[in-house]
């Protein structure tokens, strides 16, 4: 692993990397360029320098087919993750903007802001008299060409991508396998003031740090079932999740109708039906009817 990483530590390395793959994105990924094309879009005159560096990125990064080089996933990945800006030295400048969702204990509209925090940089829907409601962390290259509400939904969609795959047992991160609990909202970390009667869902990879707390609403909503009766009312998923949340234009209802094993139960009413689900022990749809 040293060794791989050690590869990377040189600008020009990296920037047959970025070649290489603007390549596969100008025509299709598994495309590749010469040694003499490659060299000439990199600009390096020194052909042994040139060929040096290449041979230092083949095998892990980049892989020689039918006389081109062409990006290997790892090579890929890696300058997804630098567009991405995971790596760089950049700091957020905090920023706020009103948006059109609801704080779920007054029902006045929620702040999305903007930090630099401890870990990286960040993003939060914030409450003026209850504090933070939800908060995630995200690459700042999430900001290039989009506004401060752009950038939140995307967070906010990738956010609701980790517990579409944490349902399937796989970890958004690592690829590893996850478990997904109830938990109370005293274990919570957050400011904000939650509801003691509020179900809410722990989802834990088993192999890396990735974890996630959300309302029992929240995790129920990525139901495919969920998300086509709000799709089909013209709902699009984020505004779904506020209005689970907040019990906007929805009546929304859950009860423990077992204790061990835990099972709970939710109720969505639309205007003209009602779908009922049943979301078992380990957080997993376990069935649902429409009434």
């Amino acid at each position: 692993m040293e060794e791989v990483f050690s590869v990377l530590g040189d600008e020009t390395r990296v920037e047959i990397l970025l070649e290489l793959v603007a390549v596969a994105r100008e025509e299709q990924v598994g495309s590749g360029l010469s040694f003499s094309a490659l060299r000439d879009r990199v600009g390096v005159a020194d052909s042994g320098r040139f060929n040096y560096h290449l041979d230092r990125l083949t095998g892990q990064f980049v892989t020689r087919h039918d006389g081109e080089y062409v990006a290997r996933w790892p090579g890929l990945v890696l300058v997804a993750a630098l567009h991405a800006g995971l790596y760089n030295d950049t700091t957020l400048e905090t920023e706020r903007a009103a948006t059109e969702f609801r704080c779920p204990t007054c029902l006045d509209p929620l702040e999305v802001r903007f930090f630099e925090g401890t870990l990286g940089t960040g993003v939060e829907m914030h409450c003026e008299e209850h504090g933070t409601m939800d908060s995630y962390w995200f690459p700042p290259g999430v900001r290039t060409g989009r506004s401060v509400l752009e950038a939140a939904r995307v967070a906010y969609t990738r956010m609701l991508t980790n517990v579409r795959l944490a349902r399937q047992g796989v970890c958004m991160e690592c690829w590893g396998r996850v478990s997904t609990e109830y938990t109370t909202s005293d274990q919570i970390p957050g400011e904000g003031t939650l509801d003691d009667d509020t179900t809410f869902v722990e989802i834990q990879c088993k192999r890396c740090w990735n974890e996630l707390w959300i309302p029992l609403c929240t995790y129920v909503v990525t139901h495919p079932v969920v998300e086509a009766a709000f799709a089909r009312r013209g709902h699009e998923r984020l505004e779904a999740a506020d209005m689970l949340t907040t019990e906007r234009g929805v009546s929304y209802e859950e009860r423990g109708v077992a204790e061990s094993p835990p099972c709970r139960r939710v109720r969505i009413a639309f205007d003209d039906e009602t779908v009922v689900v049943s979301v078992d022990e380990s957080c997993s749809v376990q069935n649902y009817r429409w009434e």
